[in-house]
């Protein structure tokens, strides 16, 4: 394995070990986590615990983020680009003249790669060029008969002396061309052009670099949430803004839903999911084919109050599409009045692309995933999902001290049912029974189909009693439910970690136990 040449940490914030810096580095380079745990030897899940600790020193949220802020503080050395000019022999040039003149064509020079000044000349000791040649290490002379003779492809003469002009020809190399006058402010104009293109290709090379790395980055991203964050990220770094967010359309609801936010206030992300208003700016956005400046949202005709509440001046907007369906929307924010640039318009259409695709791969993703772990029939978690929860959460009440219970719950009579009114009938009972569920339950419990007419609810953070307590409670409202044909109730059973069964096995078992001993004392009831 190649061990990466690494920078010197800094000398306070964070720290980095060598192995988490490798794995950012990798990370950085578009690498998976398998790829990563193939290259060290480790696996998958060893790489996602090092990523996590790593953005928990680095207090970010993304593995983007985390590559951004190691390359801001030294633990990696940014994209570097490749310059051609290299590869070229430099054209050597000397300045007789540090005037005003001079001095310019210096300044401009000193930037090129292309070009080497062998030396300047100026009889006057305080010529404003003189500080600035001897700062970039140029040889300096009085006489410029020194210079001259070390050879040279171009003199150029600012000193506007034809006494100078004549000893320069008469000494000059045969192969030296000399500049001055009106040459030499024309060759000034020349540079200055050549300097601004190089100047402005190396930035949209840069910014080109930064959206192919993107494409990298998300191309591994399989959480919505963990591609929102980089998209939005590129898109402000890349226009330069110092706020943005980014929303996922619901198809279903018709609605905006907030993936990702930036520069805000801790009050804008209260606002997770919004309507599209007639003549509202997100309709207007996603209404146009390309991106939307808005150079002042107060002056806008139907204005979003909450970003004028955020105090948001100037804003560009894109519509998120694939093939005229909309996936979301983009909007890169600036708390002052600004002029978007073409190039900045140009990036943010371009962005758009790689982040429609993106979002459209993760939800398929997440859609997969989801599929794989939920009932198909009731929406509830299936068996398989039920198991891994009940050993993960066993795991952590053993480790931290945690109170865990585990509620089994049984269709009474489910079969009769069945016989009786059908197995479409009987689905629609077992679909009313989920809803219940899964309505009455916390956010932090997991309720999910075990198998048949089983259910089980793992209920972290609560005592035998508190389970108990909500058990009971879901009972009361499966009788109070109006089903069509007949009166559905339930039977169950709670046990409670560690009393019960210290193992996921044992407390399933004995709350099952309990479910059959409701069972038979005459269904309709809770026992623990």
């Amino acid at each position: 394995m190649s061990v990466m040449k690494r920078k010197a940490a800094p000398k306070s914030g964070p720290i980095l070990s060598p192995i988490e810096r490798d794995i950012l580095k990798w990370a950085g380079e578009g690498k998976t986590n398998d790829e990563i745990g193939r290259i060290i030897g480790k696996t998958k899940w060893t790489i996602k615990f090092h990523l996590k600790n790593i953005m928990k020193k680095l207090d970010v949220f993304s593995r983007t983020q985390a590559v951004s802020k190691a390359i801001g503080l030294g633990f990696l050395s940014p994209l570097k680009s490749y310059d051609s000019a290299k590869s070229q022999p430099k054209l050597k040039i000397c300045i007789v003249g540090l005037g005003k003149g001079g001095t310019a064509l210096l300044d401009i020079f000193k930037e090129d790669p292309s070009m080497e000044i062998t030396g300047v000349a100026d009889a006057n000791p305080t010529a404003r060029g003189i500080t600035l040649a001897k700062k970039l290490n140029i040889p300096v002379a009085a006489n410029y008969k020194e210079i001259i003779q070390k050879g040279a492809d171009i003199i150029i003469n600012v000193t506007g002396s034809k006494k100078v002009r004549e000893e320069i020809k008469k000494i000059k190399p045969p192969e030296a061309e000399l500049m001055e006058g009106l040459s030499a402010r024309v060759l000034w104009h020349l540079v200055e052009e050549k300097r601004k293109r190089i100047m402005e290709r190396e930035r949209v090379l840069k910014e080109h670099t930064a959206l192919y790395h993107l494409g990298l980055v998300i191309e591994n991203i399989d959480s919505m949430k963990d591609a929102a964050s980089a998209i939005l990220d590129y898109a402000t770094k890349l226009t330069y803004t110092s706020a943005g967010s980014l929303g996922i359309f619901d198809e279903k609801s018709g609605e905006m839903i907030l993936a990702a936010s930036k520069g805000f206030s801790s009050n804008f992300d209260k606002v997770d999911r919004w309507e599209m208003r007639k003549g509202g700016l997100t309709s207007h956005i996603l209404n146009e084919k390309g991106p939307v400046v808005i150079p002042d949202v107060r002056d806008y005709p139907n204005p979003n109050l909450l970003l004028v509440r955020e105090g948001v001046v100037s804003l560009l907007g894109v519509s998120l599409t694939i093939e005229g369906r909309v996936v979301g929307i983009l909007y890169v924010n600036d708390f002052k009045k600004r002029e978007f640039r073409a190039e900045d318009i140009s990036l943010l259409s371009l962005l758009s692309v790689y982040a429609a695709l993106a979002i459209e791969r993760v939800k398929a993703i997440e859609e997969m995933r989801q599929l794989s772990i939920t009932d198909g029939l009731t929406n509830l978690y299936n068996h398989r999902y039920l198991m891994e929860q009940v050993h993960k959460e066993v795991e952590r009440a053993s480790r931290h001290g945690h109170p865990l219970s585990i509620i089994m719950l049984d269709i009474d009579r489910f079969k009769d049912y069945n016989d009786e009114f059908g197995h479409l009938e009987g689905n629609k009972v077992l679909k009313g029974i989920a809803r219940i569920l899964k309505r009455a339950a916390r956010t932090t419990d997991t309720v999910g189909r075990f198998g048949g007419e089983e259910f089980c609810i793992i209920v972290p953070e609560i005592e035998k009693d508190g389970a108990l307590a909500l058990a009971r409670r879901l009972l009361k409202e499966v009788v109070k439910n109006p089903f069509p044909n007949r009166k559905v109730t339930l039977s169950g059973g709670v046990a409670a970690f560690p009393k019960d069964g210290k193992t996921p096995l044992d407390l399933i078992k004995k709350a099952d136990k309990f479910l059959y001993k409701a069972k038979r004392e005459g269904r309709n009831r809770i026992c623990c």
